[in-house]
């Protein structure tokens, strides 16, 4: 493969590798993927691939910002002609790539950044926040004065979800082969919508909103 030589054709270089790696990425956990398998399964040298990820952490959390900023652009569209478990809760649940990502990221792939890194990605995360608490504000009034203790509860809910709807292969096996572990088998696209409803009237009757 011919080397990227500009700064525009590293870019581009960069964006495809990252648009390949979300098909792999998709159906394995952290702990299963090698760069060394992806640089094969993309057709790349490996040096190719560690010169612009040279570790899981980084690629894995180059992905999951696309995939936070992207559904946080759907949910805000939603959120003009939506209530607040579709356009959060429905457009979240749609990701099935950002939900497996997410429960790695503040045990594994934070940690495993540099310092410099880490501390980037915590500016951006803040600024996401910030920017998502306001939006979050402008659209449900009820919960207007509350907005960021409700993104986080929000979050947290996600977090937890998440682990729970998408485990490891081999905890799903044993999930799926027996019936008495039923109650841990977890559907997302249902489960969390509603959970979101819930924690939105919680925080609006809290803070004295008017529940629509």
């Amino acid at each position: 493969m011919k080397r990227a030589s500009t700064e525009l054709m590293k870019a581009e270089r960069r964006s495809s590798i990252l648009e390949g790696a979300r098909a792999y990425l998709a159906q394995r956990g952290f702990d299963e993927v090698r760069l060394v398998d992806l640089a094969a399964e993309l057709g790349l040298v490996k040096g190719t691939l560690y010169l612009y990820f040279p570790t899981k952490q980084e690629l894995f959390l180059a992905i999951l910002v696309e995939e936070l900023e992207a559904w946080w652009a759907e949910a805000v569209a939603e959120a003009a002609r939506e209530p607040v478990e579709k356009a959060l809760g429905c457009s979240l649940a749609r990701r099935e790539l950002l939900l497996r990502l997410l429960p790695s990221l503040h045990m594994t792939i934070e940690p495993g950044l540099t310092e410099d890194g880490l501390a980037d990605f915590k500016r951006w995360f803040a600024g996401f926040a910030a920017k998502a608490a306001s939006d979050i504000a402008g659209h449900y009034p009820a919960v207007a004065h509350e907005a960021l203790p409700f993104l986080f509860g929000f979050y947290a809910l996600a977090l937890g979800s998440s682990q729970l709807a998408f485990p490891p292969e081999r905890v799903k096996k044993l999930l799926l082969a027996e019936p008495a572990l039923e109650a841990f088998r977890l559907d997302f696209m249902l489960f969390f919508p509603a959970a979101v409803e819930r924690l939105y009237k919680g925080y609006a009757a809290g803070a004295g909103g008017e529940v629509p």
